[in-house]
């Protein structure tokens, strides 16, 4: 203890903190700065996390798909702040805290110290200012600092020592926590077991290279099996299996073509999403050549890249291109930076005096363009009277018991700022094809039929006339008390709000 929590890393860890506050703070709409976080994934995984914390139980109670681990950040998060954002963004600042602490250790193992706290700011100001960064709060962002721990032991057994059965423990572990949050990012953790399973083998170590990948899957069955005994005591093991596992793999009617065009059409992809990424892009297009500089074993070397095309599988079999789905694959922009700044450890290791202005400069510049080229920056101008969101849970919050229904699109918010639990299964339409998935607006159609809820927040693109010509039971048995047009992303969005009718 004395050695984790000495002056040095006391201070190292401070200095994490304060650059995730800063980035964080301008770049992520769960930010106090701004008036709303109106991102639809993050709302739903806050809907589901605050109802978790009220006895809900995800899937059993209400339909969504990622992962249950995320739903429980998102409830923790919910209990510092239950009608907004604010707890999510401590938790986030937290997560990427470790996140940049053990990206300082790996970039430790092979440059000075001053070397590795100037890229600590510079990769956070990188990252937030990606389109793959988006709103704040995904997945791949709750999923950091489990990346670079594993990475950190990748870089470590391949550099200074051979992982110990307690470390590869860990690693499962964290690969638990991975496939509980979003199994789809597992494909970096199959690329490091795979890389130590070769490793010994060249090793001809063979008792090793069997019993190291079963002992990281020991550890991944730990965070798995705790969540079973949830779900069991709650009778709920099978709706956790069919729909966090069965329905995302079955209902999104993936493209049926060989492997060739597969691989083909993800790595279009994948170079197509970092081409709008420029930064990025060049750091990790030079990163290959690079990292033959680096003082690390020439298979260690080999393995890493090869992890990393791993990961850029896992991330697109599936052939979906949300922009987000990048943001996993670009904290690899810390080996990257590794990379660039190994050619120049031995020049600012010298600068001695101007080293401590270079660094102020360094974090000023860094928390500038954070803020410049933010993706949200113009969402500071908006006031939280001005959003739809705000108005409807007013109107709402003025009943008695009310209740509500999400339809037209994802979560559009209105459950978080109402502070309200769903009371239906489905209580948001998801990005599934009628013909693939028909439960969700066959049951859109029974609610509005019956008057299930008292309200009905109708989230969609569609103007009200073209509304009406598609939903002519909901203007039958639901009067329109509201409408607003809001912009979401690029897209130009209308919000309704419905009141069922009195008998």
């Amino acid at each position: 203890m004395k050695k984790i929590f000495n002056k040095k890393n006391i201070l190292i860890g401070l200095y994490a903190l304060f650059i995730s506050f800063i980035c964080l703070s301008v770049a992520s709409k769960n930010s106090f700065l701004y008036p709303f976080n109106d991102w639809v994934d993050a709302n739903a995984f806050f809907t589901v996390g605050k109802s978790m914390m009220h006895g809900i139980v995800p899937y059993r109670d209400l339909f969504e798909q990622k992962g249950p681990l995320l739903y429980l950040i998102y409830g923790i998060g919910s209990l510092i702040s239950f009608k907004s954002f604010l707890g999510i963004f401590i938790l986030e600042v937290l997560f990427w805290t470790v996140a940049l602490i053990y990206l300082y250790k790996i970039l430790k193992l092979f440059l000075s110290t001053r070397v590795s706290l100037l890229i600590l700011p510079i990769f956070m100001s990188l990252i937030v200012t990606t389109r793959a960064f988006t709103h704040g709060g995904s997945a791949e962002e709750f999923c950091v600092p489990f990346f670079f721990i594993t990475l950190y032991y990748f870089i470590k057994h391949f550099k200074v020592k051979e992982l110990t059965k307690k470390e590869m423990l860990l690693n499962g572990v964290i690969a638990g926590f991975i496939l509980l949050i979003k199994y789809t990012l597992l494909g970096f953790w199959f690329g490091f077991t795979l890389a130590i399973f070769i490793d010994y083998i060249m090793q001809k170590d063979y008792k090793k290279a069997i019993i190291y990948p079963l002992v990281l899957l020991l550890g991944m069955f730990i965070p798995f099996a705790i969540f079973l005994i949830y779900f069991a005591i709650n009778h709920a093991v099978g709706d956790f299996f069919y729909n966090y596992f069965w329905v995302n793999i079955t209902a999104y009617g993936g493209e049926k073509i060989n492997i060739f065009t597969r691989i083909n059409k993800m790595f279009v992809g994948f170079f197509g999403a970092l081409y709008n990424n420029m930064a990025c892009y060049i750091i990790l297009l030079c990163a290959p050549i690079l990292i033959w500089k680096l003082d690390l074993k020439l298979r260690g070397k080999i393995l890493l890249l090869v992890t990393l095309i791993i990961t850029i599988v896992g991330v697109y079999v599936g052939l979906k291109f949300y922009r987000y789905y990048l943001l996993f694959i670009l904290f690899f922009l810390g080996i990257g930076l590794l990379c660039l700044f190994n050619l120049l450890n031995k020049y600012i290791v010298k600068l001695n005096k101007w080293y401590y202005p270079l660094i102020v400069v360094v974090v000023l510049i860094s928390g500038f363009n954070a803020y410049y080229n933010s993706n949200n920056k113009a969402y500071f101008e908006i006031k939280k009277e001005d959003l739809f969101q705000y108005k409807f849970a007013n109107i709402i919050s003025e009943e008695e018991n009310p209740s509500i229904v999400n339809m037209g699109f994802l979560d559009s918010g209105t459950y978080t700022l109402a502070g309200i639990y769903p009371s239906t299964y489905f209580f948001q339409k998801q990005n599934i094809k009628y013909e693939y998935f028909p439960d969700i607006l066959d049951s859109f159609e029974e609610y509005i039929k019956n008057g299930e809820t008292m309200f009905i927040v109708y989230y969609t693109l569609l103007d009200e006339e073209k509304l009406k010509e598609e939903e002519n039971d909901l203007f039958l048995n639901y009067d329109l008390i509201m409408s607003e047009q809001q912009d979401f992303e690029e897209f130009h969005m209308y919000g309704y709000l419905f009141k069922v009718k009195s008998t």
